[in-house]
């Protein structure tokens, strides 16, 4: 009975995945007016997620980066 009610509260004490985990996204910097895939970067708040010091951002299409993106170790 000890043995059932251990892995019962094993289970129940198992964290849920969080929504302010990040997501991880790809990295995008415009380089000669292209949008570039430099790096992989995350949704959740912290420090700007950067490529050889410039800010990655997501990318609207061929020729545009669009927002900022923020690091995924945080």
């Amino acid at each position: 009975m000890a043995f059932m009610l251990a892995i019962a509260f094993a289970f129940a004490s198992t964290p849920e995945t969080s929504v302010s985990e990040s997501t991880l996204v790809p990295g995008y910097i415009l380089q000669s007016g292209k949008c570039v895939e430099v790096t992989v970067c995350g949704t959740k708040e912290g420090p700007l997620c950067m490529y050889n010091g410039v800010v990655a951002r997501t990318k609207i299409n061929n020729n545009q980066c669009g927002s900022f993106l923020y690091h995924w170790a945080n």
